[in-house]
């Protein structure tokens, strides 16, 4: 019983002597520099995971974050899974009803701050719509990607193929404009067997997070072995982002064109170009399989009169599986359609369908 009585006393005096533990001895978070400081080499996010990332911030649309990591490659990152940003470098912070502002970004909770020479502006977290990287240069608003495929045989048959996919696009808080060109050409005997091109050129103008105004829109498509030397198209209408997430995205638009069309050959006596009026109905999918590998659909079809073809369409699918760092590797079937396809001079008709599967390497900058 003594040695009970003396044991307890012992803990007693232990606990009584050691210091009290407070809510101000707990260590804090951690923070990649001082709590009200800029960092200097990297820009930092913190996921409402509390885990850290640094590398640098490209652009957010949509409320989605693309950044770059040195260790982890391109992350694109729901803006709602993101709990703090700090960035080293001067960013454009747009907001949907007021002038965008320039500067280093501190976001922290509900509310962001914009540090500049100027001074300090504190604006709700819920009004921050875009980011860009840098100063308001030309240069910070573009986007850009090749991909160049070929196959090259000699020998019984000398036979040369290529396909060429350019693509540029400039974004800004309100604008977006983007040109696009597929091209194709294969070469038997010194002799084309397939020679097509499409080269578009549109500009959107968002009325809202999703919904846009496609202001105009302008193509031009050669395919002389569907027998269309020159087609032009011309028109606009409205785009609606109907899915729009991390992974997935899907953007639906129609409108009224104008197609005009020269043929390569014709019957005697029929008019080798024609014209009228056309309703576009487009749709573009895409999806994340894994952080390395996207899939997508793109289809843009025309309703238009039977001396323009009654109906055509483009339809590209594919894969984009990205390699190392900007460079991907792609996979994708291309169909094309005319309807009614204009006879030739000696009364053929061609092929109402046209099917491609290419491959090639592609970059993006």
């Amino acid at each position: 019983m003594k040695l009970l009585v003396i044991l307890l006393m012992v803990c007693a005096a232990v606990t009584l002597s050691s210091p009290a533990v407070n809510a101000e001895d707990r260590p804090e978070s951690w923070q990649p520099v001082a709590p009200d400081g800029l960092p200097t080499d990297f820009d930092w996010i913190r996921l409402t995971s509390d885990e850290w990332l640094k590398g640098e911030i490209i652009s957010m649309y949509d409320r989605e974050l693309e950044f770059d990591s040195d260790e982890l490659g391109d992350l694109t990152l729901d803006f709602d899974d993101i709990k703090e940003i700090r960035t080293s470098e001067v960013v454009q912070v747009g907001f949907v009803d007021r002038d965008p502002a320039v500067g280093h970004l501190i976001l922290d909770g509900d509310t962001a701050r914009v540090i500049s020479g100027a001074g300090e502006a504190e604006f709700p977290r819920g009004e921050v719509h875009t980011l860009i990287a840098g100063d308001r240069k030309e240069i910070n608003y573009w986007s850009a990607d090749v991909t160049l495929g070929g196959n090259i045989r000699s020998g019984n048959t000398d036979q040369v193929d290529y396909t060429a996919r350019l693509g540029a696009m400039r974004r800004s808080l309100k604008n977006r404009v983007a040109f696009d060109y597929l091209g194709n050409v294969t070469t038997v005997e010194d002799a084309d067997t397939a020679n097509s091109h499409r080269a578009t050129l549109g500009w959107d103008y968002f009325l809202s997070e999703r919904l846009f105004v496609n202001v105009v829109k302008g193509q031009w498509y050669r395919d002389e072995f569907q027998n269309i030397k020159n087609r032009y198209t011309i028109g606009g209408g409205l785009g609606y982002e109907v899915i729009d997430t991390p992974r997935t995205s899907w953007t639906l638009g129609a409108g009224p064109a104008w197609q005009s069309t020269q043929f390569v050959s014709v019957e005697p006596g029929v008019e080798d170009t024609t014209d009228g009026f056309a309703f576009n109905i487009s749709s573009f999918f895409a999806y994340d399989v894994t952080s390395d590998i996207e899939y997508y659909f793109d289809v843009s079809v025309f309703f238009t009169d039977e001396a323009n073809g009654s109906y055509n369409h483009h339809l590209d699918t594919g894969l984009d599986i990205e390699l190392i760092g900007n460079l991907d590797f792609n996979i994708a079937w291309v169909w094309d359609r005319i309807q009614d396809p204009r006879p030739i001079e000696d009364g053929s008709i061609p092929e109402q369908d046209d099917y491609r599967l290419t491959f090639g390497l592609g970059w993006d900058f």
